[in-house]
């Protein structure tokens, strides 16, 4: 399994038949990395920008073109390694907690198989309803979560990195603009690029020290 990639298994279900009782949930979760998911922002940014640059190059009369590497300037950026261990720890607890509801159901659905041959119809049907009910509460508070799309991690995340990826651009622009480059690219995008349009560390300093004030103030 790869680094930062956490994967958990929710298994046992309801049969009205009575006998098996299957209910599987995998997931893998990969979305929560702070560092890749900026990361990808940032690379999208520079395929659009490559895009333009192919149709218009022969156009320009003066074209600069500049590189970044986000992996570099996100393990300097302080906000970013900070809300990508408040992330993983959230996770990781809602992770727990359905592992441990899991568990529990699992168990009570053991038990439920090693007495239903005795039981009478009407108490086997209670109990069938009631797991049935165990079932589904495990599998809301999943989606509630956890779901990749709509859960509560997925929120969080967005909210988090919306500051950060904003932050990262405008001291990307602002170095860009200064330096008179017209693309900026993601280092992980290029084949080849001189370490004299390496904006990196440029970036880097900028987004510690703040935006620049007016020449003259």
């Amino acid at each position: 399994m790869e680094a930062g990639t956490s994967a958990f298994l929710i298994t046992g279900s309801l049969n009205r038949s009575g006998t098996r009782i299957q209910f599987v949930v995998n997931n893998t979760n990969r979305s929560h990395n702070v560092e890749d998911t900026v990361k990808n922002t940032l690379i999208m940014l520079a395929l659009v920008a490559a895009l333009i640059l192919s149709v218009g190059v022969c156009s320009a009369q003066t074209t600069k073109a500049a590189y970044v590497d986000s992996e570099k300037i996100l393990a300097e950026l302080p906000e970013a390694q900070k809300a990508s261990k408040e992330l993983d720890a959230m996770v990781k607890g809602w992770q727990d907690s359905v592992a441990a509801m899991n568990a529990d159901f699992q168990k009570q659905v053991e038990e439920f198989q090693k007495q239903e041959s005795v039981m009478a119809a009407s108490k086997k049907d209670a109990e069938q309803k009631r797991l049935a009910d165990l079932q589904q509460k495990l599998r809301d508070f999943y989606t509630q979560k956890l779901d990749a799309r709509t859960g509560e991690a997925m929120q969080e995340r967005e909210k988090r990195l919306a500051p950060i990826r904003e932050k990262i651009l405008r001291a990307i622009e602002s170095v860009a603009k200064e330096d008179g480059f017209t693309f900026v690219f993601d280092r992980a995008n290029l084949l080849f690029a001189d370490a004299k349009v390496d904006l990196t560390y440029k970036v880097i300093d900028r987004l510690k020290r703040g935006p620049t004030s007016p020449k003259g103030k």
